[in-house]
């Protein structure tokens, strides 16, 4: 009964909160194993992210955060199936973070904090913008999975710090380097995902 009251009064004291947060990404694919004779070159480009997160703090300084985020990725390709001409590739997913997290708070109840873990993601949509001679551009969705343009799954780590005022407004800088190969069944190359990210949140 001691040992059952201890356990209660321990769970009692996690503080539990909400946040929100926009921002924007600065994606690209991180190639390797490209087969000899095989063009693909990609470079950086800027897309956007929403996010929602839980954060429980079993103690004071430590704790750990969750959520669903939407979260775009994708990169300029310089050379790739579409030959020599650029094509901007964006893609969307659904992901679900988990991560450590720890603050250092100042007098004015702010504080700075920094996070690191992982996170799992699932395609939602992708579209290519294709640079053309004649009209200037043009696009076209495509799909993930078997068949698809990249793999449906994706999990990697992510890392971030940042700031939040007392009033709960908080800016931070992040990154996400993915794990798995997401390149289609077959490739000639391995392309995983990696982006930097700068976003502007709200704690509850």
């Amino acid at each position: 009964m001691v040992l059952i009251c201890t356990v209660w009064s321990s769970k009692a004291q996690w503080a539990m909160d909400y946040s929100i947060h926009a921002g924007v990404t600065f994606p690209r694919y991180f190639l390797s194993d490209i087969s000899s004779g095989v063009s693909r070159e990609a470079s950086p480009t800027v897309n956007g992210q929403l996010t929602g997160l839980v954060t429980f703090f079993p103690t004071k300084y430590v704790g750990f955060e969750t959520g669903i985020s939407i979260v775009g990725l994708g990169a300029k390709l310089e050379k790739s199936e579409f030959g020599s001409r650029e094509v901007t590739q964006h893609t969307y997913w659904l992901q679900a973070p988990l991560s450590v997290i720890g603050k250092m708070p100042f007098n004015d109840s702010s504080y700075v904090f920094l996070k690191a873990g992982g996170y799992f993601g699932y395609g939602l949509y992708g579209k290519n913008y294709i640079s053309g001679s004649y009209d200037g551009s043009a696009s076209e969705d495509f799909t993930f999975g078997t068949g698809g343009t990249q793999q449906s799954t994706d999990y990697g780590f992510v890392m971030g710090m940042g700031y939040q005022t007392r009033r709960g407004y908080m800016i931070s800088l992040n990154y996400l380097a993915g794990i798995r190969d997401i390149a289609p069944a077959g490739a000639s190359y391995d392309q995983r995902n990696g982006t930097f990210s700068l976003s502007i949140g709200y704690r509850f």
